[in-house]
């Protein structure tokens, strides 16, 4: 199975109109790359969904208020 990279994710969570729950996402995440996708980063590999986005909000990249998500911004330079 082939690795999505989390920007893929950030990506998809940046284009959404309106901010998500999580369990909104974590479907929009299973629809856009499969149900068993496996992720990585700069710095993580063989993630699942739920631990690449605790590692997005951890690392600030992602913001969790108000039971929604919402992309917060990436600094990082991989690509």
């Amino acid at each position: 199975m082939e690795s999505v990279h989390g920007h893929n994710v950030l990506n998809l969570v940046k284009e959404q109109e309106a901010a998500l729950t999580k369990e909104n996402l974590m479907s929009a995440i299973a629809e856009a790359f499969g149900t068993d996708a496996r992720y990585h980063t700069c710095s993580a590999r063989d993630l699942t969904a739920d631990e690449l986005v605790s590692q997005f909000i951890e690392k600030g990249k992602l913001v969790e208020a108000d039971c929604v998500i919402q992309y917060h911004g990436c600094n990082c330079h991989c690509h």
